[in-house]
């Protein structure tokens, strides 16, 4: 019943709504959101897979023998992203596939669903820098929360507000040039009276709400139909959830990136996420604190070390990405053209100069070859001067 009423909220609200999580499937990168929307009715479907995998020695019959296991966490989703005006989109994206290591296996198909608003490009005209504000919503469809090596999340609504920054090189054209994108936010779980564990014995309750400052710093790079980022993003608890809480830890990752333009309505993105902070486990297991979480490994950490981010972005109306670059290339064009022009402007005003410095130093040639002439005659006079007359023969 509970998931009949999700499906139903989905279906009334997805004309209004939109959604993502911490994953962007839209055309940008995939942390850290920049702060302008895509144009006006324009429509992208995306898709994102991102995996982890750990190789572990356990003790076995009392520490007799040694078994090797294999832990991963694989997640697939997809969303979808409408231009509603110049300034405003709206997303929509669930995640598809979701391993939860539930009792060391399981998955959950569906996941969680996530909407999306987001209002952008708020700056003076073709200025080189734009803000903007993200409202994220989250409805647990998935059959688990609260699982390792990933987020934390509980079985209700979780919201979140996210203020947007961006530096754009190209302000007519943000998705391309170099760009710089910061990212600062706030979510709350709605987690408040929530028992975290199925155990029997857990009596732990979240007593005041967990809540998250959400925050990301983004270089990106287009090299024609290459573009290179890295993205640095984290996650910092203000209210931590109980001890029977996974990934209760603050988390900080770094993820480099490429992505591959093959033609304008389509794009391929992948990533590499690399845990710089949230290495340390701070869960409590096996009655330890009040705490009946079990514990699903033994070293390894509810945060991946790595992940790899593998995405692909395709037009809807593929016509809107075809104008847009052809506006982008004619741009660039122009200024081609405009500097090509100027550097001819400078080329003829150089010529003139040298034209006019040859002319002048003709003209002193020929003054000096005049006083040279006019010193040779002078010399010639001096000498008859000077020289006395010769007697005429009879």
């Amino acid at each position: 019943m509970r998931k009949f009423l999700y499906i139903l909220i989905l279906i009334l609200c997805f004309p209004l709504w939109s959604g993502a999580q911490s994953i962007d499937y839209g055309p940008g990168l995939f942390h850290v959101n920049p702060a302008w929307t895509i144009k006006k009715q324009s429509f992208y479907l995306g898709s994102h897979s991102r995996a982890f995998f750990k190789d572990e020695i356990q003790s076995v019959n009392g520490g007799e023998e040694k078994q090797g296991i294999t832990y991963w966490d694989i997640q697939g989703g997809m969303g979808l992203y409408y231009g509603l005006s110049s300034k405003f989109q709206l997303g929509f994206s669930q995640i598809l596939y979701q391993d939860t290591h539930e009792n060391g296996s399981g998955y959950s198909i569906p996941g969680n669903i996530f909407f999306q608003a987001k209002l952008g490009r708020l700056s003076p005209p073709n200025s080189n820098w734009m803000a903007g504000l993200q409202l994220d919503v989250r409805l647990p469809l998935g059959n688990y929360t609260n699982i390792p090596l990933e987020p934390y999340t509980v079985d209700r609504i979780g919201i979140g507000l996210k203020g947007l920054f961006s530096i754009v090189s190209e302000p007519m054209f943000p998705e391309y040039g170099v760009n710089i994108h910061g990212n600062i936010g706030f979510f709350s779980h709605n987690d408040l009276g929530m028992v975290l564990t199925n155990a029997d014995d857990d009596t732990i309750t979240v007593d005041e709400t967990s809540q998250e400052l959400i925050y990301g710093l983004a270089f990106s790079t287009s090299m024609q139909e290459f573009s290179l980022f890295a993205e640095l993003y984290g996650r910092t608890f203000l209210t931590r959830p109980p001890v029977s809480a996974y990934s209760r830890e603050n988390s900080i990752y770094i993820s480099p990136g490429i992505s591959y333009t093959p033609n304008p309505w389509m794009k391929l993105k992948v990533a590499l996420d690399i845990r710089i902070l949230g290495g340390k486990d701070e869960t409590l297991y096996g009655g330890k604190g009040g705490s009946y979480a079990q514990l699903p490994w033994e070293h390894v950490p509810n945060y991946p070390s790595w992940r790899i981010n593998v995405g692909t972005v395709i037009a809807l109306n593929p016509t809107k990405s075809v104008e847009q670059r052809k506006q982008y290339l004619n741009t660039q064009k122009e200024r081609a053209l405009e500097s090509v022009s100027g550097q001819e402007t400078i080329y003829d005003r150089l010529t003139d100069d040298r034209r006019e410095a040859e002319n002048v130093e003709a003209e002193l040639e020929r003054i000096r070859a005049d006083r040279e002439r006019m010193e040779r005659l002078l010399e010639r006079l001096k000498t008859i001067l000077e020289s006395p007359s010769q007697p005429e023969e009879k």
